[in-house]
């Protein structure tokens, strides 16, 4: 009994931190191309947000700054 708790909690913290991992991957893949392809854009704006996987880059309209 207590081994199988064991392994549903093993599995379960090893779901959340790599799903964290990837994610915090994935924004870093999505920063680099905003950086990238932002200042071609007329009339955007590169702007930064911190949230919880580290900084989010956005290319915005500069109306809505």
């Amino acid at each position: 009994m207590n081994n199988h708790f064991t392994h549903a909690c093993l599995a379960m913290v090893l779901g959340v931190g790599s799903g964290i991992l990837l994610s915090v991957a994935g924004q870093k893949m999505l920063n680099q191309h905003t950086i990238k392809t932002c200042p071609s854009k007329p009339g955007h704006q590169l702007v930064m947000i911190s949230g919880f996987v580290g900084d989010a880059f956005y290319c915005m309209d500069k109306r809505y700054i």
